[in-house]
């Protein structure tokens, strides 16, 4: 036998082999579709002759606690008890639903407690689920909350995720801080995008939650500050003195000082246009995000002096500092003269970009005019 045809016959095991896989798995899967459906059902008929008991004003039945403490401890189980409550969801929010859901606090508390033991992924499976069913804000005391708090403590990025986004329901403003404070020194840092989306979610009061973190800023990491700037910037406009002074210090870290930057272009605060002039016109390349943050920011600042600055950062080498500053200009509504002077000067790119600007603003009002 040569050796191509033992190749051919190795080849033609490697895929029977396959083909064996594939059909295995496909029938495991089906299997457990069936078990899953199976669970769904006997959990639905559960969960509705609950709901019809209070829809009847009638008590719910204390084995039904003790039977749903017995079985959500398996996480497939609980996978199938949250596709009932999903549906039942999908179904309309009724006050039945919403009683029924308030009456298994117990019950979670007690799953709280022995998800807290299990695998990471099994963890945080059940942080979803609470999270999902607003859990943390079903339940008046803070027992639960403690209990999440502690999730933080798990080296996951999914716990730890799922366990912020459960306290962003209706949370208590105390928890929330724990628990990033517990994540900020943990040394297992999640994505600045990824706490400040989350905090942005939070159902509560802004003000409080922000006034909260404020007091605890300093003891933060850089990452965690960057975070709690970026969503103060969304939801507040008190903290124009805090921004200005961030904005100021040279020993803040660079991308500290550039979420507040970006602060003063939603929030006008004449004291910081001076220091937004300055920075307009920084030449460092290594600092190039100075200047083009800023230029950007100066669209809300008006004055003879604003519009000098934007024009002479049209000539900067840099692509986004001149973009920035077209964009800026189209705020001033600048007289013809003062166009003609970009325009017909000597500066090829600086001309090139403000030409391109027009040319995207009459696409975008041709666009408008469409759809109106």
């Amino acid at each position: 036998m040569g050796i191509s045809q033992i190749l051919l016959y190795g080849y033609g095991i490697i895929c029977l082999s396959m083909i064996l896989f594939n059909t295995v798995y496909s029938f495991i899967l089906k299997r457990n579709d069936v078990r899953l459906e199976r669970k769904i059902k006997k959990f639905e008929k559960e969960a509705l002759r609950q709901i019809e008991n209070i829809r009847n004003s009638e008590e719910i039945d204390k084995k039904h606690f003790e039977y749903l403490e017995r079985k959500l401890t398996h996480v497939y189980n609980l996978i199938a008890f949250d596709k009932v409550l999903k549906k039942q969801y999908e179904s309309g929010d009724s006050p039945e639903l919403s009683a029924y859901l308030r009456s298994l606090k117990p019950v979670m508390l007690y799953l709280a407690v022995d998800y807290r033991k299990r695998d990471s992924l099994e963890a945080a499976y059940f942080l979803y689920f609470i999270g999902r069913y607003n859990y943390c804000g079903r339940m008046p005391m803070d027992s639960l909350q403690d209990i999440v708090v502690d999730y933080m403590n798990k080296h996951n990025l999914y716990c730890r995720v799922n366990a912020l986004q459960a306290l962003y329901c209706f949370g208590s403003v105390d928890n929330i801080v724990k628990a990033i404070d517990i994540q900020d020194k943990s040394g297992y840092f999640l994505h600045e995008k990824i706490l400040q989306e989350g905090l942005l979610s939070y159902s509560g009061d802004h003000e409080q939650l922000i006034c909260r973190l404020w007091d605890k800023f300093e003891s933060f990491g850089e990452k965690t500050q960057l975070s709690v700037l970026n969503y103060i910037r969304y939801k507040s406009g008190a903290y124009l003195k805090e921004m200005y002074a961030i904005m100021q210090d040279e020993a803040r870290g660079k991308e500290l000082r550039i979420s507040a930057i970006r602060y003063f272009g939603k929030y006008k605060y004449e004291p910081a246009k001076q220091l937004l002039l300055k920075f307009a016109l920084e030449d460092d390349p290594s600092r190039w995000e100075y200047a083009a943050i800023s230029v950007n920011s100066l669209a809300s600042y008006e004055g003879e002096d604003v519009e000098d600055i934007l024009i002479k950062a049209m000539h900067s080498a840099n692509w986004y500092v001149r973009y920035n500053a077209a964009v800026s200009l189209d705020t001033h509504n600048l007289s013809y003269e003062n166009l003609l002077e970009i325009v017909g000067g000597n500066d090829r790119y600086a001309r090139e970009m403000l030409l391109y600007r027009l040319s995207s603003n009459r696409l975008e009002q041709r666009k408008k005019a469409v759809t109106e």
